[in-house]
């Protein structure tokens, strides 16, 4: 198996992690939307995005290909009386393809993000676990939150 390079993801990687993304969407629930697709509304939902530095990912590489990655999504809040500077993140798109995974590249790519978050000043974290992912982001201090949501 090819060595396994980890490296925050550019601009330029936007078609490789909508890739990523797609076959993450189609692992989890099917469908028949054309990777073509996705990645015109992927590009056009995150570019500017990233180059504003909102959107930050980081993907790991086995031979010069994304083989997976993560994506932190962060935002400003109102100050409150404790904190004059409020910054939350929101973990997205934490996929690695079926035959890489249980080699610790989840743990590393998220490892990477919390790092990032955490030198950028952001104060918490917010994701959403699927059963698969749960067991690692337990491990790596997630706790279970109040929060509830509202679909529209």
């Amino acid at each position: 198996m090819a060595t396994i390079t980890f490296r925050e993801a550019t601009v330029a990687d936007t078609a490789a992690l909508a890739r990523l993304r797609w076959e993450m969407e189609r692992e989890r629930k099917g469908g028949d939307l054309s990777l073509e697709d996705y990645t015109h509304a992927y590009i056009a939902a995150t570019k500017a995005e990233m180059e504003r530095g909102a959107h930050q990912a980081w993907i790991a590489e086995a031979g010069g290909e994304a083989v997976a990655c993560v994506l932190l999504v962060w935002w400003m809040l109102p100050p409150n009386f404790e904190n004059l500077a409020r910054k939350r993140g929101f973990v997205s798109s934490v996929y690695t393809q079926p035959a890489y995974r249980r080699q610790g590249i989840a743990r590393r790519l998220m490892g990477l993000l919390v790092e990032r978050a955490r030198a950028d000043g952001v104060l918490r974290l917010v994701l959403w676990a699927s059963d698969m992912g749960r067991p690692l982001y337990l491990d790596m201090g997630f706790t279970p939150s109040r929060g509830l949501e509202l679909d529209f």
